[in-house]
Parts: C-alpha cells; sequence; structure tokens
C-alpha cells in the first residue's frame, strides 16, 4: 500500500468520526446507521448494542429535548490492511436544556464530558463504514448538589 492510499483511509475513517458527530448533533439517526456496517457492534460505557436495530434502539434512548455539540479532536487512524482499518479520538460534549434565547442559541457552560471514541472499520461496497464503536467517558462536569 503506498502512502496516498493509506492517507485516503485514514481521511475516509476520520470523516466517519466527524460525520457520526454532526448526525448526532442534528438528532439525524438515519444519518447515523448508514455510517455503520448492518453487522456492527455499538457500545456507550459498558452496554453494547447489535447491528442496525440495535444502534436505533440506543439512539432513540436520547433525550429528545437535548442539544448536543461534539467537539472531535486528536483523531488517529491505524491502517490495518486496505479493508480494515482503527481509529480513535476526543470529543467534548457541549449540552443544553431548556429554553434558547431570542436567537435561538443555548448559553455557553464549560463542556459536560471529555468523551473517547474507539472504532474499527472495514470497507465495504459502499466505501468505507464503521464496524464497531465504543464511546467511553475520560471526563464528566460534576453534578451540582442541591442545597
Amino acid at each position: 500500500m503506498d502512502d496516498l492510499q493509506r492517507l485516503t483511509i485514514e481521511s475516509d475513517c476520520i470523516r466517519l468520526m466527524n460525520q457520526f458527530s454532526w448526525c448526532v448533533d442534528a438528532m439525524d439517526y438515519d444519518g447515523v446507521v448508514v455510517l455503520f456496517t448492518p453487522d456492527c457492534t455499538f457500545g456507550r460505557a459498558d452496554v453494547y448494542y447489535q447491528g442496525h436495530e440495535g444502534l436505533r434502539q440506543s439512539l432513540a434512548a436520547r433525550a429528545p429535548d437535548r442539544i448536543t455539540r461534539h467537539v472531535v479532536s486528536n483523531a488517529v487512524v491505524d491502517v490495518v490492511d486496505a479493508d480494515n482499518a482503527r481509529g480513535k479520538a476526543y470529543c467534548l460534549v457541549f449540552g443544553h436544556r431548556g429554553a434558547l434565547n431570542a436567537a435561538g442559541e443555548a448559553a455557553l457552560g464549560v463542556p459536560d464530558s471529555l468523551i473517547l471514541y474507539t472504532g474499527e472499520f472495514k470497507r465495504s461496497p459502499e466505501g468505507w463504514r464503521i464496524s464497531r464503536w465504543h464511546i467511553g467517558l475520560s471526563f464528566r462536569k460534576p453534578v451540582a448538589s442541591a442545597v
């Protein structure tokens, strides 16, 4: 494999990581599902879901009134071969619940959490897809105690 092929695979896989975050933030769950292989494994913390239906089940459990923005950074992809790759990235998660201001904006606070994406990618007839994805928590904002 030459450098251009390797860089193209890396770019395609990083795009999947970013597209996942954009789709989740837009609540475009059909858009999320097409990023994954039909036999995918999707995990959040220690809960795992199998296939597109399991992925849809996980996404359906998200609070419909929660606005999020996922900011992906430090993405690294290791190309295994022409059809397989592994990757990881950090992701800052900003979240908001409640009324927006007159301009339709949420007040900016500190991030809710810093999560770690880890994934495996496979080439399919439709292009690169996520075959295994895990979202792990690295840091979480302290929950304010009731006084």
